[in-house]
């Protein structure tokens, strides 16, 4: 049986991460800074697949607690799911820097310090994957979300050197770019409906590409055509475009 790491496990995708995970029969260790939704995430999914479920309480932008977690683990996983995220109104993120910091400490700072302690434990053993989400909004600084976009981005570029780092270690290294779907998170936000995906889809399309060893992946295919033209439009043209 192996064994598998859900960071986020309590958000809208992390608990069909989870739910996906235990249908092909994983043990799961999940976190989450919710103690009630652990344990009821726990509860359901003993209950519906009869198997090992540990839960650990975890913030991640308490980066001094990320090796204490990790050596408390009861075991040690051969896969992680990272599925952190934060967004919020990006005015106040421009006017207020603590809400600066905490959207580029909870979307990039914490994520990376985490993977950071995780994949130094796995180059030891020459074994393990990582799969990370970020976002498509991390491709290009858009007016809507440029704040977010730009945690994104630097997650993205730090995952793309840390998997060319630990492929000859035997550790992969996976970065999901996700675009909209259906949570808390985008709750008000206008979407698009043919563009954006159900939680338990993303979180089922999330972990194939995970276990697949994928190494970076638009889980919804149009956006793989919808980013290379945005990321190709001329700086002169695209200051001047409508916000979306």
């Amino acid at each position: 049986m192996e064994h598998t790491l859900v960071v986020g496990g309590t958000s809208d995708i992390g608990v069909w991460v989870v739910d996906a995970l235990a249908k092909r029969g994983h043990s799961i260790s999940i976190t989450g800074r919710n103690k009630k939704k652990l344990s009821e995430i726990k509860n359901i999914t003993k209950s519906k697949y009869n198997l090992l479920i540990s839960t650990y309480e975890l913030d991640i932008t308490n980066m001094n607690s990320f090796q204490k977690f990790y050596d408390s683990l009861k075991e040690k996983p051969k896969h992680v799911f990272v599925l952190v995220g934060y967004y919020e109104d990006q005015i106040i993120a421009r006017t207020d820097w603590k809400e600066l910091e905490k959207t580029i400490q909870i979307n990039f700072t914490g994520v990376a310090a985490l993977v950071n302690h995780i994949s130094l434990a796995m180059e030891k053993e020459n074994y393990g994957t990582i799969t990370v989400v970020s976002s498509v909004a991390g491709e290009r600084g858009r007016k809507l979300n440029y704040i977010y976009g730009s945690a994104k981005a630097g997650l993205t570029t730090y995952l793309s050197g840390l998997r060319a780092l630990l492929f000859p270690k035997g550790v992969h290294i996976g970065t999901i770019l996700l675009g909209p779907v259906y949570t808390k998170m985008s709750f008000g936000h206008k979407l698009m409906p043919w563009l954006t995906l159900k939680p338990e889809v993303a979180g089922e399309k999330i972990v194939i590409a995970g276990l697949n060893k994928k190494d970076q992946v638009y889980i919804r295919w149009p956006w793989r055509w919808i980013m290379f033209i945005i990321r190709n439009i001329p700086e002169w043209i695209f200051k001047r475009l409508p916000s979306f």
